[in-house]
C-alpha cells in the first residue's frame, strides 16, 4: 500500500518533498529508486528531447513508529505538512495466498478477525507522533473504520482514514451513468454523477463480490442517494441494485492500486486551500465512512441532506459486527463476535475474545506468527507478500 502511494505520488507534479519512510533501509531505499524512474519513464520531470527536467523529490528515511525518539528526530528533521500511515504486522490480503481448504474457515468471518494485526503500529505511530510534538494531518490506512474509533476513545485519532467507502464511490458513479444514458439522457458521464454514501468497511465485500448478490441480511446498513446536476436520481437508476451487483476486481496486491488512488486524491485535497468533496473513512475516529469536506488541513464529515451525523455514526456503528466486531468499549477494548473468536481458536489456535489497545502489540505478533504456522503447515508459499 506504501508503495503503491510512493509510485503514484512521485509522477504527480504537486507534492513538492516526499520523505518514505520503512524499517528496511535497503528495501526502502530501493523503492525510492523504482518510485523515481517510473516516474521519469512516464514522462514526469519533463518530457524527452524537451529538457530533462529534475528527479521526483524523493527522499528515505529510516525509521521504526515503535521508537518514539526516532520518530520526533524524523518529524524534526523532515517538518512534514501531512503524514499518512501504512505499516501492519501483516499484509492484509495474506489470507487469500492459502488454499483453499485452508483458507475457508475464514470467509464470512469478517475482516475484524485481523484487527490485532493492523492496530499495534497504527497506535503505537500516533503515540510516537504526539510525543514529537507533530499537530499536522494524519492519514492512516490500516482498517480505519475501526482502528480509528479506538484511537478516538484514546484521544489519539488521526485526522482521517483512506480507502474503503471512496472505493465504492466510483463504481456507483460508472454505472450509475451507464444507466442514465441507456434511460435516454445520452450525455451523462460519471463526471455528471454526484453520490453520498454512508457505508462501512464491510459493505466492500458485498459491493464487490464475484457473484451472486447477498441477501438483505447479509448486507451492512447503508445511506445511499445519487443525483445527477441536481437531481435526485437515486430510484431511477436503481442505485441499490447497482451497489450490489456483482462487480469483480483483482484481489491481493493488485487492489492497492484502488486504495492509492483513493489516497492521493484525498491527500492533494487535504493540503488544498479550498475544501473539496470526497468520501473517507473515520474522519476524526468516527466509525465507518462519510462524505467529507478535505481542505486547509483538516477533514471534516460533510452535511448529508436527510441524515444527521449522529444517525449516520449510528448507521456505521451497527455495521461493526457485520465485519465481526461486537462493540468498542469505552476504553477502547474491541469485543469480537462469537464466529471470529470460534475461528480463528479452530483454526489458529489463537483465542482472543477481546483486544484492549495496550495488548494489541503482543496479541498482534501472537497472531502473525501462529497464521505464519499455519500457512506452513498447508504448504502455502507467503513470500508474495513481502512486498
Amino acid at each position: 500500500m506504501g508503495r503503491a502511494v510512493l509510485e503514484r505520488l512521485a509522477a504527480e507534479p504537486w507534492p513538492g518533498r516526499i520523505v518514505a519512510c520503512r524499517r528496511d533501509a535497503e528495501r526502502g531505499a530501493e523503492a525510492c529508486r523504482l518510485a523515481r524512474v517510473a516516474a521519469l519513464a512516464s514522462g514526469a520531470g519533463g518530457a524527452a528531447g524537451a529538457g530533462e527536467g529534475p528527479l521526483p523529490a524523493i527522499e528515505f528515511e529510516r525509521l521504526d513508529v515503535t521508537d518514539p525518539n526516532l520518530v520526533a528526530d524524523v518529524v524534526g528533521r523532515t517538518r512534514p505538512d501531512l503524514v499518512l500511515l501504512t505499516m501492519s504486522l501483516q499484509t492484509w490480503w495474506l489470507p487469500a495466498l492459502l488454499p483453499e481448504q485452508a483458507a475457508a474457515p475464514f470467509r464470512g468471518i469478517g475482516f475484524g478477525a485481523w484487527l490485532p494485526l493492523h492496530l499495534p503500529l497504527v497506535l503505537a505511530a500516533m503515540r510516537s507522533l504526539a510525543a514529537a510534538g507533530y499537530e499536522g494531518p494524519i492519514l492512516s490506512a490500516p482498517f480505519p473504520d475501526v482502528t480509528g474509533p479506538v484511537l478516538r476513545r484514546l484521544c489519539l485519532a488521526p485526522t482521517c482514514g483512506v480507502g474503503n467507502v471512496a472505493e465504492m464511490v466510483p463504481k456507483l458513479r460508472a454505472l450509475a451513468a451507464e444507466r442514465l444514458a441507456e434511460a435516454g439522457d445520452a450525455s451523462a458521464t460519471p463526471a455528471d454523477v454526484e453520490v453520498t454514501l454512508v457505508a462501512h468497511h464491510a459493505l466492500l465485500s458485498a459491493a464487490y463480490r464475484r457473484q451472486q448478490v447477498p441477501a438483505p441480511g447479509q448486507v451492512p446498513p447503508h445511506h445511499l442517494r445519487i443525483r445527477r446536476g441536481g437531481r435526485d436520481v437515486t430510484e431511477a437508476v436503481g442505485a441499490e441494485e447497482l451497489l450490489l451487483r456483482p462487480w469483480p476486481l483483482p484481489g491481493g496486491a493488485a487492489w492497492a492500486s484502488l486504495t492509492a488512488a483513493c489516497t492521493v486524491r484525498l491527500m492533494r485535497a487535504v493540503l488544498s486551500e479550498g475544501e473539496t468533496r470526497l468520501h473517507a473513512p473515520s474522519p476524526d475516529g468516527l466509525p465507518g465512512g462519510y462524505p467529507v469536506l478535505a481542505g486547509r488541513g483538516a477533514v471534516r464529515p460533510a452535511p448529508i441532506e436527510g441524515l444527521k451525523l449522529e444517525e449516520a455514526v449510528r448507521l456505521n456503528e451497527r455495521s461493526h459486527r457485520f465485519d465481526g466486531i461486537e462493540r468498542i468499549e469505552e476504553d477502547g477494548t474491541v469485543v469480537f463476535a462469537e464466529r471470529v473468536r470460534s475461528a480463528m481458536t479452530g483454526t489458529l489456535g489463537f483465542d482472543c475474545p477481546r483486544l484492549a489497545p495496550d495488548e494489541a502489540a503482543g496479541r498482534g505478533a501472537e497472531l502473525r506468527e501462529r497464521f505464519a504456522a499455519y500457512a506452513a503447515r498447508h504448504g502455502a508459499d507467503l513470500s508474495a507478500g513481502r512486498i
